[in-house]
């Protein structure tokens, strides 16, 4: 087994939402848990642990003009009634390896947005859930 000590950085990544690079994502986040709990017996120490459900959810920070953008392509302006796929890409410049994620059915759990003075532009944050992720493609 060989381990590489390369590290992947933010300008590393590319985020594809229905097909599209968006260039306007800031953030991205994915979360896959499984449900585990200890099967408990005879005597005080669990005996096994029993799995359950994975459950699958996260979060992305857009620019506002591409939340609008989206907004525009969604069945009556709807943006939580879209159901896309999000491809997440780890393309390091220095030659290591290339790693692609998906996301698969993804849907937006929620909308808000906020701007405070100073702000230079929104960013808003989009929970997100989704039904399975495809690792290392």
């Amino acid at each position: 087994m060989i381990f590489g000590s390369k590290q992947y950085s933010w300008s590393d990544v590319s985020i594809a939402i229905g097909g599209k690079i968006i260039n306007g994502v800031t953030e991205v986040e994915y979360t896959v848990k499984k449900e585990k709990e200890a099967l408990y017996g005879r005597g005080s120490d669990p005996h096994a642990i029993l799995s359950g459900k994975n459950t699958y959810e996260g979060k992305l920070g857009i620019w506002q003009s591409e939340l609008e953008s989206l907004v525009q392509s969604a069945p009556n302006r709807d943006v939580l009634s879209l159901k896309f796929d999000v491809v997440i890409t780890y393309v390091p410049e220095d030659g290591g390896a290339i790693v692609v994620d998906i996301l698969k059915n993804v849907e937006f759990t929620e909308v808000k947005k906020a701007m405070k003075q100073g702000d230079k532009n929104m960013v808003v944050e989009m929970p997100i859930v989704f039904t399975k992720i495809k690792t290392q493609q």
